[in-house]
């Protein structure tokens, strides 16, 4: 780790977990058919309403970036891409709504998505089952790890994260003392069992564990007991409407120890709406964005600039129309190809392990300054 926090993590040797064993509502196909005639679908998932929606409008202007240059130059081997953009509401039974309509009705050749966890894992079995190719460009619980042969994501395993995350929090903020106030979530449950594990071996304690619905609003009583135990640092692994509430009310208990959150508090609005009401710093990926890229993720969100999932899911859309100009749409030839991707892009080099994670993770610390989030020195 340097001066900014910022460390490589490889991914190949421990990703040997099993897949969601979500429950999935889903009509299954008898046949997986993709025309060869007309625009080239491929569908996104993602939560355009609801809790989340401030980073998947971002996620969808990336891979409208993204389609907007593909069929500039061409399209795919002369076919124009469509995307078809789905609401997930970062919600297990929209998602899978969104992914039946797809694969059964769309009939697309690929489905980028989900961004969160309980998106993707409520889809994915089924999607596995229809061999449908899946890239997730932002889902990161450990449980999706070897889903399936058809599944993908350019964004790293939390695996990772909650590893990180506990050694920054014991070697570099020197915290002995820590409460987890978590949502139970995919995301929540896989982060804080790695930070606790990680945490704990490095030495330190665990003062609580408070878990809480992802659409809580009221945290008080959750927060009144990680005040009674006197806590170093609080862990955060929260999403960014729940994590807003919890904090103004941190506030207002009168709670003075460091939040150590995540990298969904990457989040413009939440920033804007906790900056100064307590001491936050977070996790968040690295990517190497550039100027050009970020104003045209400006242009499409009408002014909000490039945050988590935005660079993922352009470089999702890109890597799945070059493996399909390789190719074409045959699922098990799409499988293969992207197993040899060595791809630069927005979000930096993507590559895949036999499992279809990230083969590499980069993380920088951050914290809230002003209502944005800015690298920790």
């Amino acid at each position: 780790m340097n001066r900014h926090g910022i460390q490589a993590i490889g991914v190949a040797a421990c990703l040997l977990l099993t897949g969601a064993g979500c429950t999935s509502y889903f009509t299954t196909a008898p046949a997986r058919q993709v025309s060869d005639q007309g625009p080239i679908k491929i569908g996104f998932i993602g939560p355009l309403t609801g809790d989340v929606a401030s980073i998947g409008v971002i996620a969808q202007a990336g891979a409208q970036v993204a389609q907007d240059e593909i069929n500039a130059a061409g399209g795919i081997n002369g076919r124009q891409v469509q995307v078809i953009f789905e609401d997930g509401k970062c919600n297990a039974a929209a998602a899978t709504d969104a992914a039946n309509k797809l694969i059964n009705v769309d009939r697309v050749a690929a489905i980028s998505g989900g961004l969160c966890s309980t998106e993707t894992s409520a889809f994915g079995p089924a999607a596995m089952q229809n061999k449908m190719p899946v890239i997730s460009y932002c889902s990161s619980a450990p449980t999706l790890t070897g889903l399936g042969k058809y599944f993908f994501r350019t964004y790293p395993s939390d695996a990772f994260q909650g590893t990180f995350a506990a050694e920054y929090a014991y070697n570099t903020l020197r915290a002995r003392k820590v409460s987890i106030l978590y949502h139970v979530s995919d995301i929540g449950n896989g982060l804080k069992d790695r930070f606790t594990a990680r945490f704990q071996e490095l030495g330190g304690q665990i003062a609580g564990v408070e878990g809480s619905a992802q659409d809580n609003k009221d945290y008080r009583t959750q927060l009144a007991k990680v005040k009674a135990s006197n806590p170093d640092l609080v862990y955060a692994p929260m999403y960014p409407d729940g994590g807003t509430a919890m904090v103004k009310q941190y506030a207002e208990l009168g709670l003075k120890a460091k939040i150590l959150a995540i990298d969904a508090w990457a989040d413009p609005k939440l920033q804007q709406a906790v900056s100064g009401k307590a001491d936050i710093q977070y996790v968040e990926v690295v990517m190497p964005t550039s100027e050009e890229f970020n104003a045209k993720i400006l242009e499409k969100t009408k002014g909000t600039d490039v945050t988590v999932c935005g660079s993922q899911s352009y470089d999702t859309m890109k890597i799945l129309a070059q493996v399909i100009g390789q190719v074409g749409t045959d699922p098990d030839k799409m499988a293969d190809a992207l197993h040899k991707v060595d791809y630069q892009g927005a979000s930096g080099h993507v590559s895949f392990d036999q499992n279809g994670d990230l083969t590499t993770a980069q993380y920088l610390i951050k914290e809230i300054v002003g209502g944005k989030g800015v690298p920790v020195e």
